[in-house]
C-alpha cells in the first residue's frame, strides 16, 4: 500500500464520526460530499503537518501519536472541517452546521454527531500549552472522539 494512500486514510480515520457504522444508512451522496472532503482536508494538513510511517501505524490503530506533528495534524483537519475554530477550541456549533448539510434530512445521523461533540467539548475546559494552534487539544478532541465512538454509532475502522 503506498503512503499517499495511507495517508488519505488517516484522514477518514481522523474524520472519524461522519463514518456512521451503518454505512449502508449513508446515501451516495452523503458519501461522496464526506470522501471529497475528506480527501481534499487531508492532502492539505499532510503537506503542512508531514507524518512518518510510525505515526500513520498509530493512527491506524486508533491512537493519536507522541510528538507535535501528528497533533497538530489532527489540530489542521478538525478546524478545516470546522470541528475546531481558529482559536483552537472545539466548536460543536460548526460541526453540528456541517453534519445538516451532509446528512440533510437524516436526524439519526445529526443527532449522534451533536452529542458525540456535545460530550467531547468538555476538552475545552482543560489547559492546554499551545494556545490558539490547538494541536494538544486537538489530541484530547481526538481521543475522547474515538473512546466515545461505540456509544454513538461511529465506527473507526478503516
Amino acid at each position: 500500500m503506498s503512503t499517499c494512500t495511507d495517508l488519505i486514510r488517516i484522514g477518514y480515520v481522523i474524520l472519524f464520526w461522519f463514518l456512521i457504522k451503518n454505512v449502508a444508512a449513508l446515501s451516495d451522496r452523503e458519501k461522496s460530499v464526506i470522501q471529497k472532503e475528506l480527501t481534499t482536508v487531508g492532502l492539505q494538513c499532510i503537506q503542512q503537518h508531514p507524518l512518518s510511517l510510525s505515526d500513520i501505524r498509530s493512527f491506524r490503530n486508533k491512537m493519536i501519536p507522541d510528538g507535535k506533528k501528528p497533533k497538530c495534524f489532527v489540530a489542521c483537519l478538525f478546524k478545516k472541517i470546522g470541528v475546531m475554530d481558529d482559536m483552537g477550541m472545539i466548536s460543536p456549533m460548526k460541526a453540528q452546521e456541517n453534519a445538516k448539510k451532509v446528512f440533510k434530512d437524516n436526524e439519526e445521523h445529526i443527532k449522534n454527531v451533536n452529542e458525540i461533540m456535545e460530550k467531547c467539548t468538555s476538552v475545552n475546559q482543560q489547559n492546554t500549552s499551545d494556545g490558539n494552534k490547538g494541536c494538544d487539544r486537538a489530541k484530547l478532541a481526538f481521543n475522547c472522539f474515538t473512546d466515545n465512538a461505540d456509544k454513538y454509532g461511529f465506527d473507526f475502522d478503516f
